[in-house]
């Protein structure tokens, strides 16, 4: 019987495990955009930013498929290896010159204040007492008060038109 149960479960386990490789969010980030949709496709983008003087060495973008765009909820996964450095999340309706980019004057979320930096070794002394002091991985950091509010995920991050 035990023999049974195995093989039985053996599909589930392997259907389960290969989710992530199907290319199904691992759910790193996820929450709400609120207020008012504006017209266009809406997507999601990472992009690197400079925070305290620190910038990231690659100032790219990183586009990410939205989770369920008509409810205005998201769910995502940060990349498993990017550049030493911080990065801002945010929601644009993509109707700029540049498809599947982010641009400059196209309709995006409000600034939160918050980054999301990542550090492969750490930062500093690794105590996450603020920003420049980050444990291995990822962090989200407040760039008014340079705190960690969060070191690891998942994070939970609304943003708002």
């Amino acid at each position: 019987m035990k023999k049974l149960a195995v093989v039985l479960t053996l599909p589930l386990a392997l259907g389960l495990a290969a989710c992530d490789t199907l290319g199904v969010p691992k759910l790193d980030v996820s929450g709400n955009i609120l207020g008012t949709k504006p017209s266009g496709t809406v997507r999601l983008t990472l992009r690197g930013t400079t925070v305290n003087g620190w910038q990231t060495p690659v100032l790219d973008q990183i586009n990410i498929p939205t989770f369920n765009p008509e409810k205005s909820a998201y769910a995502i996964s940060l990349p498993e290896k990017p550049s030493d450095g911080a990065y801002e999340l945010l929601a644009y309706a993509d109707t700029g010159a540049t498809a599947n980019r982010y641009d400059e004057g196209e309709t995006r979320t409000q600034v939160t204040g918050k980054v999301f930096i990542y550090a492969k070794d750490g930062l500093g002394d690794k105590s996450a007492k603020d920003c420049l002091n980050v444990k291995a991985g990822w962090s989200l950091c407040d760039t008014a008060t340079m705190k960690v509010d969060q070191s690891g995920t998942p994070f939970d991050y609304d943003m708002t038109w």
